[in-house]
């Protein structure tokens, strides 16, 4: 590729020298020849020529005001440099989905950090935009109390060299190209890596750029077609176009074709998801649903009489060799909570009432007992309740995650366990099968918690016709929101109403176009309810129901032919006349 000069770069309105090569560090003299033999050279950051003949003597006098020159604008280049670092990784820092994310910088933090590894020395640039993504990811550890927990911190070092990878594709590929289509390596490869991380980490979709999009409700529709990679493509592309056209100085002339591309997809996303929102809104009748969680007075009675037992009962394992008489008188407040408040909501016209994960704890030997206490509310009140709790058994690991739908004809309809437990959930994880049943609302099935990070296992609810989805959770201060926001995606996606109550976080009622219809926060009432009207119809069917992940197959190929090429490439110019090694 022919190299622009620096000189020529700077007057086009470039912060720093051209992106072709190795910029972070002067040049070496280049002979440049002419018609009569050596003219001059090309020396220094900005290339400047030094011309032969007669008038080198002159030159070699003012040596040393040019170095002084070259040194300052060196200086200059660096500051540049530091400033397109430090703006990317601030950034990036809040746009990393959190309790803090702003949803506009996911959309600038890659413009600033692609600039930086294009200007800089390829390996250079590159580790210190990989350092700027990994103090992101430990930013957001620190924040959710995570950071102290091991295979975390492995999983997400492997997030932040993955989140590299786009960043190392432009900067290695795409950079040999001016083409508009050049654009379009960053986007595909970072869907790339989201999608492989989902698949192969055995860490949910974390990590997936548009999910902090969740507000944005016409865009947010693109899931229903290509999940949330589309999203996140969208807003990759958008910075690698920014990016593309800030290196040809926002020239209209040089950029318009791509520019009128680039805003005519976006026109059509946005345009299309706004048409949806209004005319496939929600037109049919709703069902009363309510979460509820046990008050905090309970919950603190039992923490109490668990913690000072003086045999450290909150440990399933101790719990479970304890005296039972004094576990029931401990897990009792909670339990007996929870049963009040399920007929208090039925009684105010709830029809399916829904609990959190693992507030109540129960005995094996009670299970039965807990059960027959909620199916009595469910035939007398005719209301369906889903019940979870932490089943204490004498087996190791002592504890199971569980789920039990009871009906208002007072049977157990199914029992679930948790199909994904988080690393800090020492328990046998379930099988993996979603249990649908028929309702006079609709299909219903359930998950807990952490097993709606995982597409393919909420699709195998949406394979049955699901029509609500009920999610128990249990979530922590620091991580409070962030699981109710991408269950907006979720509905978006396969095309089902969820509603997940969430003890310790926020509960949150959405209907299948990811509208929020009800919401309830743990840390601002002393008793969470949720009650919400939630829109009864057939599961809207959805493109990305049917096709899955085909998008982001189409980016994971996409990036093997980034893959080739930079590898096609290697090799030309290795074996270029006067490489190295190369062919003479």
């Amino acid at each position: 590729m022919v190299r622009r000069s620096r000189a020529l770069d700077e007057s086009r309105g470039s912060f720093l020298p051209n992106d072709s090569g190795d910029e972070g560090a002067a040049a070496p003299s280049v002979p440049v020849r002419g018609k009569r033999g050596v003219r001059g050279e090309e020396s220094g950051v900005l290339g400047i020529r030094e011309r032969g003949g007669a008038g080198a003597g002159k030159s070699a006098g003012k040596a040393p005001e040019k170095g002084r020159e070259s040194r300052e604008r060196t200086a200059r280049a660096r500051a540049a440099g530091r400033w397109l670092w430090g703006t990317g990784t601030a950034l990036l820092v809040l746009a990393v989905h959190s309790n803090w994310h702003l949803a506009a910088a996911a959309w600038l933090f890659p413009v600033f950090l692609l600039r930086y590894a294009r200007l800089r020395p390829a390996r250079h640039g590159l580790l210190r935009v990989g350092y700027a993504l990994g103090l992101a990811q430990l930013a957001w550890l620190i924040s959710t109390g995570m950071v102290f927990v091991p295979s975390v911190l492995a999983v997400f070092a492997v997030l932040a060299v993955v989140q590299t990878l786009p960043f190392v594709a432009d900067r290695l590929v795409a950079a040999r190209s001016g083409s508009v289509s050049s654009t379009l390596v960053f986007p595909a490869v970072l869907v790339c890596g989201e999608y492989l991380f989902t698949r192969l980490a055995g860490f949910g979709d974390y990590g997936a750029l548009g999910f902090t999009q969740h507000g944005f409700l016409p865009l947010v529709q693109l899931a229903s077609v290509a999940g949330v990679y589309g999203v996140s493509f969208l807003v990759a592309w958008t910075a690698s176009v920014a990016h593309w056209a800030w290196r040809r100085g926002f020239r209209w002339r040089e950029i318009r074709r791509g520019v009128v591309v680039w805003a005519g997809v976006l026109a059509l996303v946005l345009g299309a998801g706004g048409v949806r929102l209004v005319a496939f809104a929600p037109t049919t009748k709703t069902v009363r649903v309510a979460g509820i969680s046990a008050g905090r007075a309970a919950e603190r009675a039992t923490e109490r009489a668990l913690h000072t037992a003086g045999e450290e009962l909150w440990r399933p394992r101790n719990l479970v060799r304890a005296d039972p008489r004094r576990v029931r008188a401990a897990l009792a407040p909670v339990t007996d909570d929870l049963v009040a408040a399920t007929d208090r909501e039925a009684r105010a016209g709830a029809r399916i009432v829904v609990w959190p994960e693992t507030q109540a704890r129960v005995l094996a030997d009670d299970r039965q007992l807990l059960l027959g206490r909620v199916a009595e509310i469910a035939r007398k009140r005719q209301v369906y309740v889903n019940t979870a709790f932490a089943l204490h058994t004498p087996r190791p690991p002592y504890v199971r995650n569980v789920a039990a739908l009871v009906t208002p004809e007072g049977k157990v309809a199914w029992t679930y366990d948790k199909t994904h437990p988080t690393p800090m959930e020492p328990m046998t994880p379930g099988k993996g099968a979603v249990p649908v049943t028929g309702s006079p609302y609709g299909r219903l099935a359930t998950v807990i918690c952490y097993d709606a990070d995982f597409p393919g296992l909420m699709r195998r609810a949406a394979d049955q016709g699901t029509a609500l989805m009920m999610v128990p959770a249990n979530d922590w201060a620091g991580f409070e929101s962030l699981h109710a926001q991408r269950a907006v995606f979720r509905s978006v996606e396969y095309g089902y109403a969820m509603v997940r109550q969430s003890v310790h976080g926020v509960a949150t009622a959405v209907d299948h176009q990811g509208r929020i219809r009800g919401l309830a926060d743990y840390f601002t009432a002393d008793r969470q309810t949720l009650v919400a009207e939630v829109p009864v119809q057939p599961r809207t069917d959805t493109l990305y129901s049917r096709t899955g992940d085909l998008f982001a197959l189409l980016c994971t190929g996409g990036t093997l032919l980034v893959v080739a090429l930079g590898v096609r490439g290697r090799r030309a110019r290795a074996g270029a006349p006067g490489a190295g090694g190369g062919r003479p």
